[in-house]
């Protein structure tokens, strides 16, 4: 690790270990987590719970993973989570569940009477979704206003919902392209017969995305919100995620943003690892759902932070 860090002229390559920090803090960091116990409640969902016992029922965050998230990198995102006292239950998707969303809906659906069993129906809910996460909510949202009196236990424990470069439906096409094949040509081929299998189905396909954009955008629940997204990413783009925003606000919703100039597509925790986490706690805070921290303690705890990287290295 050493060599990788250190030149041979014994100057720091602060490059090198700017992107490897956020791997480095992750690995000590997990070291540090409370007991966890993880159950696959099906192929789409897991459930990872902190062993300990607790005075009320602990928060319960719904991470909506993005196109092709593997479990581990989800994973990442959730011991955050659990060092605030969080269990965690991901949902994770694939492209053909996506395309037909008859299938996302029904995992929606499974998500919902899962939240609703007995060691789970009192924990207050957050959300966090990342990319096409956005469509998948947005199908939540259809189902718990379609049935607002069978999932009332669902819709009055929702305190806040975050989301990190999220998708319209716009960006279907796109978004897909650019994540299942890797070359230009290939990218616009695929994106061309995408927006071909839009246009052939928008009575019955295509619908469903419009649907589900439109319960993102009413934000019927009125949740508090915070928006992580750049400039730069061309799937996620800034100017419809800041027209949503608009609009929540003119409602009176309260909505925190953080915006990078340059960052790629879901890689900000990765790129910005401190302003990423600083800006979920500060959220967190102002939900309710976290203590929050003095400024002596917070100073204390930045010194922690620092000290554990420089063990891991």
């Amino acid at each position: 690790m050493a060599t990788a860090i250190w030149s041979p002229a014994g100057r720091c390559c602060l490059p090198i270990l700017k992107k490897h920090m956020p791997l480095l803090f992750a690995s000590r960091h997990e070291s540090s987590l409370p007991p966890l116990k993880t159950e696959k409640l099906n192929h789409n969902i897991q459930l990872r719970t902190i062993q300990e016992t607790s005075k009320s029922p602990r928060p319960l965050v719904l991470l909506f993973g993005w196109m092709l998230a593997k479990q581990r990198h989800l994973d990442k995102y959730g011991n955050l989570y659990h060092s605030k006292g969080f269990d965690v239950l991901s949902v994770q998707m694939k492209p053909t569940q996506v395309l037909i969303p008859t299938q996302a809906q029904k995992t929606m659906e499974e998500l919902l009477n899962i939240l609703q069993q007995k060691s789970l129906n009192e924990k207050p809910l957050m959300v966090h979704g990342f990319s096409v996460g956005g469509y998948m909510y947005g199908e939540l949202l259809i189902k718990l206003k379609e049935n607002a009196e069978k999932y009332q236990n669902v819709r009055r424990r929702m305190v806040g919902q975050i989301f990190d470069s999220p998708v319209d439906y716009e960006g279907v096409a796109p978004g897909f392209a650019s994540v299942l094949v890797k070359n230009k040509v290939g990218q616009k081929i695929l994106k061309n017969a995408l927006e071909a299998y839009l246009a052939t189905f928008k009575k019955t396909i295509t619908c469903h995305y419009i649907k589900s954009s439109n319960a993102f955008h009413k934000n019927e629940l009125r949740l508090p919100s915070l928006l992580l997204y750049s400039r730069s990413d061309p799937i996620g783009v800034d100017t419809r995620i800041e027209m949503v925003m608009k609009s929540w606000r003119s409602q009176g919703i309260s909505v925190m943003t953080r915006c990078w100039e340059t960052s790629p597509h879901v890689s900000h925790f990765h790129r910005h690892p401190d302003e990423y986490i600083e800006a979920i706690l500060k959220f967190l805070n102002s939900v309710g759902l976290t203590k929050t921290e003095t400024p002596a303690l917070k100073r204390k705890a930045g010194t922690k932070i620092q000290k554990e990287v420089q063990q891991a290295i």
